[in-house]
């Protein structure tokens, strides 16, 4: 095999994607590091795994505290500790289901949801300052090949796990 076919397989220009997976890797990186700064610069002090399990319960609405717990990969008794600390900040509400009252859900707080809100108005901020910086052609490129590999990762191995939660409506 040539360097130009390890480069372009199909000879079309396309890199392979061993090629294109630093250039990834080094994007997400960067962005991660942008959204981080964001979160930093919000009014309730949240720790990382504070803000995912907000991040988790707004995408979901209601969740039982395993659904909660299989989302951000630990274990039932951590995610009950953190809900009780969400839930002291008042972000977090505790409430038997409607469809067994035995169970437990757990929601957003008003105040919750408003710490949501700011958090994904300071990201796309960030986000479309940096979009702002490159031209309509390349936006809608990154447009295109974003769509596309959203959906490649949700055939892979990396969307397997989500199709064993338990998430309740």
């Amino acid at each position: 095999m040539t360097g130009r076919q390890a480069q372009d397989p199909e000879g079309d220009g396309a890199k392979a994607p061993a090629d294109v997976s630093e250039a990834v890797e080094r994007a997400l990186s960067t962005a991660a590091t942008a959204w981080n700064r964001a979160d930093q610069g919000l009014e309730e002090h949240v720790s990382p795994i504070q803000l995912r399990a907000v991040e988790a319960l707004a995408r979901h609405g209601e969740v039982n505290l395993r659904g909660l717990a299989a989302d951000l990969d630990v274990i039932p008794s951590s995610a009950s500790r953190l809900c009780d600390r969400l839930e002291a900040a008042g972000l977090l509400v505790r409430e038997n289901a409607r469809s067994d009252r035995r169970e437990i859900v757990l929601r957003l707080s008003s105040r919750g949801e408003e710490l949501f809100a700011m958090l994904t108005l300071r990201r796309r901020t960030v986000v479309a300052r940096a979009l702002a910086q490159m031209s309509p052609g390349s936006r809608a490129r990154l447009l295109d090949g974003l769509i596309e590999f959203g959906r490649a990762l949700e055939r892979g191995e990396i969307a397997a796990p989500s199709e064993q939660r338990r998430w309740m409506a």
